[in-house]
């Protein structure tokens, strides 16, 4: 799901205008003595603050018009202050709904994974954002969930429906990025090269884009340039978001066990494991363990075997 606060983004400018409006509006209205201080008062008999103000001020006395309205004043100061609190506590009820959505279903995934029951959350927030600006936006954090999940077509398929005229070029390098990413977990690396190319327009605009650096060093690796993607990978273990930071390491490791050097993807394992994970690096982390695991006894067992010649 996108973030909260984008989602009430919307929202909070148009209550941002009402405000300005209002006190606008309502300023107008005491210029022209339309509002007049008998009628708001009458109206509103607890905005009668009786305050007066006397002194001056660098030597000046007082204007006699300021402290005639003072009063007045912040009476109508007061009405505008309670229209804008009620437009924040409007946000702010509306914010944290959103939110719930989202830990409602972190929830979900941490206690179930990437089950029915999550990706069907998912989906309703798609239904509920479709045909909004926001709606292409959410669909490409829906498409990296279903990749998370492993659910490739379901993320193909939601990728195929986004409309690309709703993304500025930022999230236009973001969807050319997850669309090869895409397709080098499913195996075919012509496709993720071809699609990277096809988005260069967009990638050439953000050089340092982890997710990017992140793509191009996993075809290095699909094309068993492992020296290529060593470096690629090594250079994102201090990336952010932490995310990328995790599966830069995870596929780290399954270099240095391609290239032989198991104490590096041993010590890699145990510096990843103080990084959160998403439940899907979780999982991975645990086949890299288990790797790792087998490629020691595999050493074990030849030492054994030259022991026993």
């Amino acid at each position: 799901m996108i973030k909260s606060r984008l989602e009430a983004r919307s929202l909070r400018i148009w209550l941002t205008c009402i405000v300005l409006f209002l006190a606008a509006a309502i300023i107008a209205a005491c210029a022209v003595g339309f509002l007049s201080e008998r009628l708001v008062y009458r109206w509103f008999p607890i905005l009668d603050f009786n305050l007066a103000v006397e002194g001056t001020v660098m030597g000046k006395e007082l204007p006699a018009w300021f402290k005639d309205n003072f009063s007045f004043a912040c009476s109508v100061i007061c009405m505008i202050a309670f229209i804008a609190l009620t437009a924040h506590l409007i946000y702010v009820i509306v914010l944290n709904i959103f939110r719930y959505q989202r830990h409602r279903a972190a929830k979900i995934l941490k206690k179930t994974g990437y089950s029915k029951e999550y990706f069907d959350l998912l989906e309703d927030k798609r239904r509920q954002l479709s045909g909004t600006s926001l709606s292409a936006r959410n669909d490409l954090c829906v498409a990296s969930a279903y990749c998370d999940g492993r659910r490739y077509d379901d993320a193909f398929a939601v990728l195929r429906d986004i409309d690309l005229d709703r993304f500025d070029p930022k999230l236009a390098a973001r969807y050319y990025t997850l669309y090869a990413y895409l397709f080098l977990l499913t195996g075919d690396a012509e496709s993720a090269k071809s699609t990277l190319t096809l988005g260069e327009s967009f990638l050439k605009k953000y050089p340092e884009m982890p997710e990017k650096l992140l793509t191009e060093a996993l075809l290095k690796y699909a094309e068993k340039d492992y020296y290529g993607a060593k470096t690629g990978f090594t250079e994102l273990l201090n990336a952010k978001p932490v995310e990328v930071r995790v599966w830069a390491g995870l596929y780290l490791g399954l270099v240095y066990l391609r290239l032989g050097k198991k104490e590096l993807a041993r010590k890699l394992a145990g510096e990843l494991g103080k990084y959160k994970k998403t439940p899907r690096q979780s999982e991975d982390m645990i086949k890299l363990l288990k790797k790792i695991e087998t490629a020691y006894a595999l050493e074990a067992e030849e030492k054994s075997a030259l022991q026993v010649r």
